[in-house]
Order: structure tokens, then C-alpha cells, then sequence
């Protein structure tokens, strides 16, 4: 249910009514937001049906869908009205005077990316509109500022197409200066948008671009700057036809209960900072080596993913900002264990979602256009898909009754085996086991999401401090198993019950919150005894695709034998060869990230880190949603956009490695850390042992 609260929530109501901010974000290396990164907001919103006053009416959230879904498929103008038929929507909800006191603070993308598609649009009625209703209620208060800002984007949007029609080939960082604004991402995310939209196109040269309207003749040597999508490989598919998925049964799995993570933090989970180029203020390192790095040697911040293998770590340029990608939607770039760059070469096609294993060779890349493209590890191509054309989707499509302009954001997920004998995808709620033969080998489907109470505050979510105080107050330590804290929880509710031993009122309480904390259940669902305290509830329920419980993460083992799928409802799914349920890992929210070597499992949400041995919690860490996970050289790293977190392969804490100036790139060679920013390398060496756990 992760996806309810992103959706719904987007900052805090007063008093206990407060809930998750918005955690919306994929991880995308630790480098800083691009000026011109896909501006298209997470296409899945969800059909919400409510009773009461708290939210807006149904017909909203369909408007809604609506316009993030025609934002998807850069169908500006179908955005634009979608954002402005919400806007009367809007205004009953807020001016029925029984909602007083009862309305929570949710996100209102009519608002907000709304607003932009109708200012490229032109639409300065609708704009008009927007401005009124946000001055008419203190409820929609801080979004007065950025309806003024929609009309002043208005005008930008003119203003940049009289530009460039006037000065074809006019070089984007110099669009600042021809607007005489003071905000030059503003400018280049403007123009990130027309070219979008289908007006402008932009042509490498050096560190920017050369812009033109569509339609005008081009300088030859600039159309060579300009990718072109290869024509559609078709099928490898033996089948025509689909099949009925096996469903998975929630009560014929083993369900792993694990302390729930919530989808943001009340308080962000920050490293501290450093003016010192390199520090390590835990002194976990014996020393720290600073080497200058030559010009040359300099990290691309172009390449801003990055990957661990077997061999050493993929890196790629997802956005085409590389010398190696003109003329190609993206480069990658692949560098062995010892941190030196080998072969970089260019991506066939643009990538919407990447899978490496780190166990294997080679990556896959599905394209925005829903091609399959598998790599070896030589980084050529060894062979192509067109997985919209595969016939579960088609059939799916038609189950979930969705169009054809839905694809792109419904083929969520793809993964790779080690040995690329086998790939998987999932399209929306469903995922597919496909051969390198393209033989069909297994179908699975997740069950419907039914209307359900959330609970929402209480103590369920706690820290990663909380969880080792928790584990203290019922006499445990990891690694623990999801059995032993039942038991645990049952050997001290009989002797702490207030009821058999009166006084016990508060020791038992903890005990209560305790296994909460451990398990995210009522303690009445551990014992049939007592209940959970605090927080509110919302009932909710879903409609056609919104009650498919999506699948965001997929991987396959560090073996290549079982595969993993993480579902918006904080599920972690483990199938077996053949496709049958073995596991459900019950986290909470959303996984963005699963990896699995072939001794530990890492799943990681917007907000934690767990690390599991079988049905063990091995260790568990709080993060923030700006940080990527890395498995590398017998270590675990969390980094950040200045800063490094470092773990065992079993998630011991290791030490922190800050930086002054944004990290490059970070890898691990012979147990010693290197770190590299834009012009200085840092090695951390001789790391301290991490204690051994009991």
C-alpha cells in the first residue's frame, strides 16, 4: 500500500494526523539531479474511493491518472486539460464547509506539474483558474507562489521558441543570457520539456546543446549529434498466445515479517558534513592516501548509475550528456576491481530501466520504447526483444482494461540471469520467466489489493536505534528470525500479563511496542492478547488497475536459481525455478533496490536497509532515499552524494568515509575504499575489523 501514501500524502496535518512525506524517488547513483532529467512524475497513481471529507471525490483521482499518465506518454496538451478539469473538483472538496478540520495534506499534481503542462500549452485561462483557487483557500497556501511561477514558465516557453526560431543552433547554456533570467536550470529544464513536447530538438556539441524548432534543416554535422531509434527487432518469442499466471496465495507462503519501513523518515536520515577534502570521523581507517587525478583520468559525471559485477562495476550515462553518446541515446562504461576504466561504448537504444547482477556479466536495458536489449560482457549486443509485442502483455492489457498508450509505464521491471540463459519482466502486477529461446518457463501474478485499513503513526516505525532497543527489551539480538521473537514475545507475555501479574501494567506495554517495532503486527496478532496503541486509520480502496498490487523490483539470486520481486505493498516475493512461491519477505513499503549475492539477500526501500541470511535479519540500516547501494569487493556501501556508509557482506558497520566536494565514483579494491570526486582521489586504507557478532 506504499503507493497510497505517496500518492496522497505529500507533507504533514496537524497535530497526530501527521503521515509520510513523499518519497517518490528511484536511486540513480549519488550524483545531483540533472537540469534536464525526465521531468515525468511516477506514472501509477491510484483510484482512490473515500466516503468521507478527508480526500477529494472520486472523478479527481481519475483526472489525476489522467494527466500523469498523458505526461508519461508526452501528451502535453491531454495533461493540460486533465490538470484543469480537476481544478473544479477541487474547489467542492474545498468549499464544503462539513471537511473543516477533516481534510489532510495531500500532493496535487494539477497544481503542480498541472500547472506546467498548461503553461507550455498556452492554456492561460486554465492558468487563470489555478491562480483563483489557490487564492481562494489557505488550504492550497503553498502553492501560491508556483501559480505565479506557471505564468511567468508561460511566458519563458514563448520566449525560448522566439529564441531558437530566430537563432537556429543557438547553444542551451547561453539560453540564460538570451532570456536574461538569472536561473539557467530553469532555462534547460524549460527547454527539456519542448523537446519533450515535440518542438525543439537539441544537438551534442561539446558540454551543451545546439537548438533548433522540429521541422527546420539542420547543419549535417549536427543531425550526426542526434540519435535515431533503430527499428523494432520484433519478438524471439515460440508463444503467440498468453497464458493464465500462476496467483500467488498469501496463505500457502511462509510470510517473514520484518520491522516495517516506512516511506520517509520524520526527521531525514543526514551524514554529517566536512570542509576536509577526505575525513573519516570515526577512525575506523588507519589512514587516508590523497592523490590528485590527471585531466584525463577525471570521472564523467555523465555516468551517474553505477553497478557492481563479478569483474568490477558498470557505470552508465543514462541521459546522454557523454562524448561517447553522440550520436546514441547513453553510453556505459565499465571499469575492473582496481578502479581503471576499460571499454566505453555506446547504448543502442535509450534506457528506461537497467538490470545488472552482480554475480554475472554483461547488464540488460529496456528501452523507452519496451525493447529488450541484452548485453555481453564484452558490452556488445547479444540479442533483442520487443516486449510490448509479448503475449502477456497483450493479455493483461486486456484483464487490467488498459490502453495501448499504457505500456511504457506498466512494463515496470526487467532482470538478468548471471549466465543471461533466462530474463524476467513484470507488467504491472504479472511476471514473466522468459528462456534466451524465447520459451515461456513461468507466469506469475501478485493478488488484488483489497479495500483495506492503514494505520497510520503509532509504533510501528522505528529507527534502526529503536530496533536494537526493541530487540534488548525482549532479551534478543540479531540474527533473529520472525519464530523467535513470537516465541520470545509469548514466554514474556505469560509471565509480564497484567492480568496474572498485576503491576506489570508498564513492562508489558513495552514488550507490546516492542515486538511491534520487530514485526510491524499488533501484539494481538502474535498472542490472540492485548493491541496495538496510537495512530489513526484510513479505509481505502482501489478500482480496475489501482487494485493490482504492482511489482517495482525484480532480480534474480546471486545463483541465478530463484527469482525476486518487490511489490508496492512492501512484499518481497522469492519463486523458484519453475515459478512456484517459496518466500514472502513482508517490509513494509516499496522496494526500490534488491540485490542478492550468493551469502546474503539486500532489499532496500526509500528508508532502510535490510540484509538477511535465509529467514535470519541479519542487519538492518536507516538511509535516505539519496543514497545508492553497492556490493562490492566483500563490502556493503551506502553512498550518498557526499558520503560513504560502509558495511561487512552481513551488514556489520564498517565506518564513514565523508568528502567535501560530490563523489564521482566509489569502489573497493584489496579490503581499501577509494572514493574519487571530480579532481581528487581518496583511498582509505587498513580499515578497522567490525566486532564479530555473538
Amino acid at each position: 500500500m506504499a503507493r497510497i501514501f505517496k500518492w496522497l500524502f505529500g507533507g504533514s496535518s496537524a497535530g497526530e494526523d501527521r503521515v509520510e512525506k513523499d518519497a517518490r524517488r528511484e536511486p540513480r547513483g549519488w550524483s545531483e539531479p540533472e537540469p534536464d532529467s525526465d521531468p515525468d512524475p511516477d506514472p501509477d497513481p491510484e483510484i482512490v474511493r473515500t466516503s468521507d471529507l478527508s480526500l477529494p471525490e472520486q472523478n479527481y483521482f481519475i483526472q489525476l491518472e489522467r494527466l500523469t499518465t498523458s505526461v508519461s506518454a508526452q501528451n502535453y496538451p491531454a495533461a493540460a486539460a486533465a490538470a484543469r478539469a480537476s481544478l473544479p473538483l477541487l474547489r467542492n472538496w474545498l468549499k464544503d464547509p462539513r471537511g473543516d478540520g477533516l481534510r489532510l495534506d495531500i500532493r496535487i499534481p494539477a497544481l503542480s506539474q498541472g500547472g506546467t503542462m498548461m503553461a507550455i500549452t498556452g492554456d492561460n485561462e486554465g492558468l487563470v483558474e489555478l491562480r483563483k483557487l489557490v487564492q481562494d483557500f489557505d488550504h492550497l497556501k503553498d502553492y501560491r507562489e508556483e501559480a505565479e511561477e506557471h505564468f511567468s514558465d508561460l511566458e519563458l516557453f514563448n520566449r525560448i521558441r522566439s529564441v531558437i526560431r530566430s537563432k537556429p543552433g543557438v547553444l542551451q547554456n547561453r539560453m540564460k543570457a538570451e532570456l536574461d533570467i538569472e536561473d539557467g536550470r530553469r532555462a534547460s529544464r524549460l527547454v527539456s520539456y519542448l523537446e519533450k513536447n515535440g518542438e525543439v530538438q537539441r544537438a551534442k556539441s561539446g558540454n551543451t546543446y545546439e537548438l533548433y524548432m522540429a521541422g527546420v534543416a539542420m547543419p549535417e554535422a549536427a543531425v550526426e549529434t542526434i540519435y535515431t531509434e533503430p527499428d523494432n527487432p520484433g519478438s524471439h518469442r515460440r508463444e503467440t498466445r498468453g497464458t493464465h499466471p500462476r496467483e500467488l496465495d498469501l496463505k500457502r507462503v511462509s510470510i517473514v515479517p520484518l520491522p516495517p519501513s516506512p516511506n520517509a523518515w520524520d526527521q531525514s536520515v543526514d551524514l554529517p558534513v566536512t570542509n576536509e577534502a577526505f575525513e573519516d570521523p570515526e577512525s575506523a581507517w588507519q589512514e587516508i592516501i590523497v592523490e590528485p587525478i590527471a585531466k584525463d583520468d577525471r570521472p564523467d559525471p555523465a555516468f551517474r548509475r553505477h553497478y557492481s559485477t563479478r569483474g568490477g562495476t558498470l557505470s552508465f550515462d543514462d541521459l546522454a550528456k557523454s562524448d561517447a553518446s553522440l550520436g546514441a541515446p547513453g553510453a556505459v562504461m565499465f571499469t575492473n576491481a582496481k578502479g581503471q576504466p576499460g571499454k566505453t561504448v555506446p547504448l543502442r537504444r535509450a534506457p528506461s530501466r537497467i538490470s545488472v547482477h552482480p554475480e554475472g556479466e554483461g547488464f540488460a536495458i529496456l528501452s523507452r520504447s519496451n525493447v529488450l536489449t541484452v548485453y555481453g560482457g564484452d558490452l556488445k549486443v547479444d540479442f533483442e526483444t520487443d516486449l510490448e509485442s509479448a503475449p502477456e502483455v497483450a493479455a493483461n492489457r486486456d484483464r487490467l482494461g488498459l490502453a495501448e498508450s499504457e505500456a511504457h509505464r506498466a512494463l515496470r521491471c526487467i532482470a538478468l540471469t548471471p549466465e543471461r540463459d533466462r530474463y524476467l519482466f513484470t507488467h504491472v502486477d504479472e511476471a514473466w520467466c522468459i528462456g534466451r529461446d524465447g520459451k515461456r518457463l513461468w507466469g506469475l501474478r501478485m493478488p488484488a489489493s483489497e479495500p483495506t485499513r492503514i494505520r497510520v503513526g503509532g509504533e510501528a516505525f522505528a529507527t534502526a536505534a529503536e530496533i536494537d532497543e526493541a530487540l534488548e527489551v525482549l532479551g534478543l539480538e540479531m540474527p533473529v528470525t520472525p519464530d523467535e521473537i513470537r516465541k520470545r514475545y509469548r514466554q514474556l507475555a505469560r509471565e509480564l500479563h497484567p492480568d496474572l501479574n498485576p503491576g506489570n501494567e508498564e513492562p508489558m506495554k513495552a514488550v507490546n511496542v516492542a515486538s511491534e517495532r520487530l514485526t510491524g503486527l499488533d501484539p494481538e496478532q502474535l498472542d490472540g492478547s492485548g493491541g496495538g496503541e496510537g495512530g489513526f486509520e484510513i479505509v481505502i480502496s482501489l478500482g480496475l488497475a489501482g487494485q493490482a498490487d504492482w511489482i517495482y523490483a525484480a532480480a534474480f539470486s546471486g545463483t541465478g536459481e530463484t527469482a525476486l520481486l518487490g511489490t508496492y505493498a512492501g512484499r518481497v516475493v522469492r519463486v523458484d525455478r519453475v515459478g512456484i512461491p517459496t518466500t514472502i519477505y513482508d517490509v513494509g513499503s516499496m522496494p526500490v533496490r534488491i540485490i542478492e549475492t550468493e551469502a546474503y539477500l539486500y532489499v532496500m526501500t526509500t528508508t532502510r536497509l535490510y540484509v538477511l541470511d535465509g529467514d535470519h535479519l541479519v542487519a538492518l540500516e536507516d538511509c535516505s532515499a539519496k543514497c545508492d547501494l553497492l556490493v562490492s569487493g566483500g563490502m556493503v556501501l551506502l553512498v550518498e552524494n557526499k558520503g560513504v556508509r560502509t558495511f561487512t557482506e552481513d551488514g556489520r558497520p564498517l565506518g564513514i568515509a565523508l568528502t567535501k566536494a560530490p563523489i564521482r565514483r566509489a569502489y573497493v579494491d584489496s579490503e581499501e575504499l577509494f572514493i574519487e570526486t571530480r579532481t581528487q582521489c581518496g583511498r582509505f586504507r587498513s580499515i578497522r575489523s567490525a566486532p564479530e557478532r555473538a
